[in-house]
């Protein structure tokens, strides 16, 4: 009697040897990236320091940018999500619970090195990773308009003042952090976050003038 095959080998299914492979191709791909640059990154380098053959990595992905693309919204997604849980899990004023998130989000995105260097200085110059950044911009713009409004408990509906606010927090905050990143900003990183946190705080206050000036009819307050 012939007996059925699993998959299973060595006490590990298919699926999971699968996805194993394609976290060791992203893990190094991180190393590399953010150690060497995206131009170090080649299958062949790649493979080797993932010790995972080369027809697995096309088993994975169908090319490099689309691995570095993957690996990108990973970061951005574990970073935004974090940003989240933070608020919502501090309590207080306004101010407080903000502070909280920008300080969850730039942690996540800049406590390791690597991270930081493909999230924010990367990208430049392939496209596959531009677009990638500019969709993961426009989410964190969207997630600071959501918890705007949960924690100033503003109208519903996207009124153009808090969507022209977190764009703008959202653009100089990651101007601040490649600069930061690049050595020209000399502070630690607790003197980032609290500019940053500082920043989003006094933007979010400018709500109701921004709201005059674009004559919106949302009504809007401060956070402290």
């Amino acid at each position: 009697m012939s007996r059925a095959f699993t998959g299973t080998y060595r006490g590990t299914s298919t699926e999971e040897r699968r996805e194993d492979r394609r976290r060791r191709l992203l893990d190094a791909a991180l190393d590399i990236i953010g150690t060497h640059g995206l131009s170090a990154l080649t299958v062949r380098g790649l493979c080797e320091q993932a010790r995972v053959g080369p027809r697995f990595f096309y088993e994975a992905f169908p090319d490099l940018d689309t691995l570095a693309a993957e690996l990108l919204v990973e970061i951005q997604d574990s970073a935004l999500a974090r940003a989240r849980a933070a608020v919502a899990e501090t309590a207080g004023e306004p101010a407080y619970r903000i502070r909280a998130g920008v300080a969850a989000l730039i942690t996540d995105l800049t406590d390791d090195p690597r991270r930081a260097k493909l999230v924010f200085a990367q990208a430049y110059g392939n496209e596959a990773l531009m677009r990638t950044r500019f969709a993961g911009m426009h989410r964190v713009s969207e997630v600071i308009i959501e918890q705007t409004r949960l924690v100033l408990d503003l109208p519903e509906g996207q009124d153009t003042a808090v969507a022209t606010v977190s764009q703008l927090i959202t653009g100089g905050a990651a101007e601040l952090v490649l600069t930061w990143i690049d050595g020209h900003l000399p502070v630690d990183q607790p003197t980032l976050i609290d500019l940053l946190a500082d920043y989003a705080i006094d933007m979010i206050n400018r709500l109701p003038a921004v709201d005059a000036r674009l004559g919106d009819s949302g009504a809007v307050h401060r956070a402290v």
